[in-house]
């Protein structure tokens, strides 16, 4: 017999995570189950199978993802690409998914994900649901491609990408890719300008990278392209950022804004009910849409800073509708600020609102006379405003899209570094007729139909048999081969 030693696997476990006595605060927390609609996906795969086709995974993470996705989707439909959507439900109330039933995107859900908990769980759970959904569909459909469809700088966009390629050798194709924070140079000197040499120096100025926000939609974003075989670029600086990080030309297309087609949607098609009728106040010229949700607008300095500005502006006579997104309401109630907005709602010109659910509402009260300018920490609403022709006052110390600011001169960053310096800023803009006119006329940058020619790219690719993974010796044309090789997933 050997005398080697041998351990019990507890003896393993307490290593790790220590002993069983420790063990009650559960280290692993509970996890719902993820949901399939399998009538659906069957459908899906066999017509891709006879047809010889793809299926586009169309993965939703967050409420914009239901209205960026809409163009794409019904691209699909219309030529004949099998797809279905993979949704993350880590939103499910009503406001928050109101988009299922407004792009009429509750038939095609195949997986509900049902992730829950902070960032860290809500990565493991992706990991490990993703990852099981694509064995699932490899194992009872072998010889179908699917490739996920991702979007924007979610946690999703960065998860997925990862799960599917680990476990099914394919990558995914990311829409909105390449999109990287920079700053203006004068942010780091701002105290030692006037507000319109800031504002000045944002248009003609030094722009540097400054990836260390959003946070963590930039560490989403930039994973998201390693994962991703297709690359989808909003505008023309997207795919220089992503050819300097090294990747090939002839995996990136410009196509434009994702948000162009749902937009131009309800441009026509109008909502059942008016924001005017939802809200009256509203229904007076020169308001400012105030919605902020970022992590690092919620750090005490900037998010103590933002109240203050909207004290001060409302209580300056200027008309401000403050959106209370859910990240908002917990930093009111942390930093013990919500009676400070309770105060403001004796002013006619204070209205504070919830999230409002209708995409549609939104796009009508941003296009209408009585929409001045909006107040954001938004990405989409830059764009937003960009192809509205309204001012943006992005409330960061950086952006994503740098080219609304120096290129169509539609945006200027109002950082969030004091109450005053805000409030002064926001005044200067707004009372320059000239510069507010010049943010309205700015040059439109994302052009149309986004969704189309994303999708007839793809269709395309489909069509010559190209593959979302490719090893070295088939990037470099050495050699293909018929099979992928041992199966060791």
């Amino acid at each position: 017999m050997s005398n080697q030693k041998t351990f019990p696997i507890t003896g393993a476990y307490e290593s790790m995570f220590g002993s069983k006595a420790e063990e009650t605060e559960n280290f692993l927390p509970k996890i719902l189950p993820l949901n399939l609609n399998k009538r659906l996906i069957n459908s899906v795969m066999e017509k891709a199978k006879k047809e010889k086709k793809w299926v586009l995974a169309f993965v939703i993470g967050t409420k914009p993802c239901f209205y960026k996705f809409y163009g794409s989707i019904a691209a699909a439909n219309k030529l004949g690409m099998p797809n279905f959507v993979i949704n993350s439900n880590q939103h499910y109330d009503d406001v928050l998914t109101h988009g299922l039933t407004e792009f009429n995107l509750k038939g095609n859900v195949a997986c509900n994900l049902a992730i829950r908990g902070d960032l860290a769980q809500k990565s493991a759970e992706l990991m490990i649901k993703v990852s099981w959904f694509a064995r699932h569909l490899k194992k009872n459909w072998p010889t179908v491609t699917v490739v996920p469809v991702v979007l924007g700088d979610t946690i999703m966009t960065a998860i997925v990408p990862a799960a599917w390629m680990f476990s099914r050798i394919e990558k995914a194709a990311q829409f909105e890719a390449g999109l990287r924070s920079m700053a203006p140079e004068v942010m780091k000197r701002y105290k030692s300008v006037d507000i319109h040499t800031f504002i000045d120096q944002q248009f003609y100025g030094k722009w540097i990278l400054l990836r260390n926000e959003p946070f963590p939609e930039q560490w989403d974003t930039y994973t998201s392209a390693a994962g991703s075989e297709y690359l989808f670029a909003p505008v023309n600086l997207n795919k220089e950022h992503l050819l300097r990080e090294g990747y090939p030309e002839s995996n990136i297309w410009v196509t434009g804004g994702v948000v162009v087609d749902a937009l131009e949607l309800k441009r026509k098609e109008k909502s059942e009910k008016s924001i005017f009728d939802i809200y009256p106040q509203l229904e007076n010229e020169g308001w400012i849409r105030v919605d902020i949700h970022r992590r690092e607008n919620l750090t005490p300095t900037r998010f103590r800073s933002i109240i203050n500005c909207i004290e001060s502006l409302v209580k300056k006579g200027n008309k401000i509708n403050f959106i209370e997104m859910s990240a908002t309401r917990s930093a009111l109630d942390f930093y013990k600020l919500r009676e400070s907005l309770n105060k403001l709602k004796k002013y006619k010109n204070f209205l504070h609102t919830n999230v409002w659910p209708e995409y549609a509402n939104v796009v009508e009260f941003f296009e209408s006379k009585n929409c001045l300018a909006a107040l954001t920490d938004s990405g989409g609403v830059q764009e937003e405003l960009n192809l509205i022709g309204k001012a943006c006052l992005t409330c960061r110390l950086s952006t994503d899209r740098p080219e609304t600011v120096f290129d169509a001169k539609s945006n200027v960053i109002v950082p969030p570094i004091s109450g005053d310096y805000m409030v002064n800023l926001v005044s200067h803009i707004i009372k320059n007729e000239d510069l507010i006119k010049t943010m309205e006329n700015g040059r439109k940058l994302y052009g149309n139909s986004a969704g189309k020619k994303n999708i007839s790219i793809l269709a395309g690719l489909m069509k010559k048999g190209d593959k979302p993974f490719k090893w070295a010796h088939e990037a470099l044309g050495l050699w293909e081969e018929k099979s992928r090789g041992i199966e060791y997933l």
